[in-house]
């Protein structure tokens, strides 16, 4: 069991009516104080947040893969996805785009571009070979 702390920050709290077994009760504004607490994460053990791991280093060519050519680019994408496979390079591409999208959106729509690319030529064209032992009807 895991122990969180809690922050809440203070806030202005506006003025309201409260109704309470049919009476209405004015509340007047005030501020809430900050407070700080623990409790017991409830949450789920295995179920934290999703994390996309770093890519491998010169995964996609080494550093300064955007700023090769686009027909090179294109090229080192094709070979990793022959290589390592299509779902891979498309997770790999997907995963810039998406931490490029507000620093650098040109990389970012590249990447986008790219993976897009990889997976209409790759999808359902893997022949994926029958284990030893099995006979095909």
């Amino acid at each position: 069991m895991a122990r969180l702390t809690v922050r809440r920050r203070g806030h202005a709290r506006k003025a309201y009516t409260s109704k309470r077994g049919g009476r209405k009760i004015k509340v007047a504004e005030s501020r809430v104080k900050p407070s700080t607490f623990r409790i017991i994460d409830r949450g789920k053990s295995g179920r934290g947040p999703k994390l996309v791991p770093p890519l491998a280093k010169g995964a996609l060519g080494g550093p300064g893969f955007f700023n090769r050519p686009s027909e090179e680019q294109k090229k080192i994408v094709f070979n990793r996805a022959k290589k390592t496979g299509e779902k891979k390079v498309v997770g790999e591409l997907r995963a810039l785009h998406v931490f490029f999208k507000t620093t650098k959106p040109e990389m970012s729509r590249r990447a986008l571009r790219l993976s897009k690319q990889v997976a209409g030529s790759f999808k359902d064209k893997r022949d994926v070979g029958y284990p030893a032992g099995f006979t095909r009807k």
